[in-house]
């Protein structure tokens, strides 16, 4: 039985050395788990706990299988020497961050803005959601028992 992606003695653009690699994946080397250098190569994840971004395309590829979802994932390998340090938060992208989450959880139908982060398919709370009458797919019909003590005009005029 072969390998999908057997050992090669190979050179690497970041060594004047060969070293083990899994082949070729898209013109790069292919690294498996525990194999890359890990002085000279990390993955986004990484670099961003050493405080830094990649700032450039990646140099090499690492492949694992996720249990899980039961197939190869593939992740980016950048130098970690050509890495450069991460921006800072700004008080103006401090401010944006916080407008663009009180977006997501602003009701489009009432207006109000809740704790939680709406449903992206119609960014509306639950109670406009009732009033303005539920799929029969819906889950809120499995929260809903007896019936309601307001009718939607009543409700509407509440919110107003």
């Amino acid at each position: 039985m072969s390998r999908r992606f057997p050992w090669v003695l190979a050179s690497v653009p970041w060594s004047d050395q060969t070293c083990f690699t899994r082949g070729t994946w898209h013109g790069k080397p292919l690294f498996s788990h525990n194999i890359a250098d890990r002085s000279v190569l990390a993955t986004e994840r990484q670099l961003k706990a050493m405080g830094k971004r990649p700032g450039q395309d990646p140099c090499a590829f690492l492949y694992f299988r996720c249990r899980k979802a039961g197939k190869l994932v593939f992740a980016n390998l950048y130098l970690i020497e050509k890495a450069k340090p991460k921006r800072p938060m700004t008080p103006a992208r401090w401010e944006s961050h916080r407008k663009m989450m009180a977006a997501r959880r602003t009701c489009r139908a009432c207006g109000e803005t809740g704790w939680a982060e709406l449903p992206k398919a119609h960014r509306t709370c639950e109670a406009c959601l009732y009033t303005a009458g539920l799929d029969p797919g819906s889950y809120l019909h499995d929260y809903l028992v007896g019936e309601p003590t307001l009718t939607p005009e009543d409700h509407a005029a509440l919110a107003a």
